[in-house]
């Protein structure tokens, strides 16, 4: 805030002088304006005022917009957080690798809005649609490294090997989930024909949690 005491060394008609010689000092430092308390009755002042007004109507814009993002992305997350609920309550349920299966396909597929889904394990005596055993090498390590989830952009080739039970011919995308349960390890994989769905600025907090409820379920269904 400016002070109401005078500058020292410095009078009204220096500061006048200085305003005079530099017409562009408020566009310099606009944010000046909003803190000046200006009055209504003459002059030049009714123009700093209404540009004063102006930015302050300007920023409540800028708040109202942020306002609608914050409340559309709670509202996203939100229901989200049902369909992560629900389908960690249909895992809770799941007795053999036939129910995991049927699971994946059907919460997974149909309230994620995802086009394919995959759970590629190491060394499991499974061989369903949405269920994959590999004897060596997972599919997924050359894309993911460490334990967190990774999106990223596929060509056709690479959605083959990802998702055998469809035939791909265009670019995708996915979400490739690594699964620890015991001593053995594996993938979650939910792709979309979208190139755009899967980018790698997405959140991936809810995958993660996922994939730790889908490892534990792997490995109860193991023992």
């Amino acid at each position: 805030m400016i002070s109401k005491e005078e500058p020292v060394g410095l009078t009204d008609e220096d500061i006048i002088e200085f305003l005079r010689r530099d017409s562009e000092f408020f566009r310099r430092n606009a944010g000046l304006l909003s803190e000046l308390n200006l009055p209504h009755d003459s002059g030049t002042a009714v123009s700093l005022i209404e540009r004063q007004v102006a930015i302050l109507r300007e920023r409540n814009m800028k708040m109202r917009r942020r306002m609608n993002e914050l409340v559309s992305t709670a509202k996203d997350n939100d229901e989200l957080f049902s369909k992560t609920r629900t389908l960690t309550l249909e895992l809770l349920h799941v007795h053999a690798w036939h129910d995991l299966n049927e699971v994946l396909a059907t919460y997974l597929l149909a309230d994620f809005h995802a086009d394919f889904v995959c759970c590629h394990l190491l060394n499991q005596p499974v061989a369903m649609d949405h269920l994959v055993n590999h004897e060596h090498e997972l599919p997924h390590e050359r894309y993911v490294t460490g334990s967190r989830p990774v999106c990223t952009t596929l060509r056709a080739n690479e959605l083959n090997e990802l998702f055998p039970i469809q035939s791909h011919e265009g670019t995708g995308s996915a979400v490739l989930a690594p699964l620890a349960f015991g001593n053995n390890a594996g993938c979650l994989a939910i792709g979309s024909r979208d190139p755009g769905h899967f980018t790698s600025d997405m959140d991936t907090l809810f995958v993660t949690y996922i994939s730790e409820v889908v490892g534990g379920v792997i490995q109860r269904l193991a023992q």
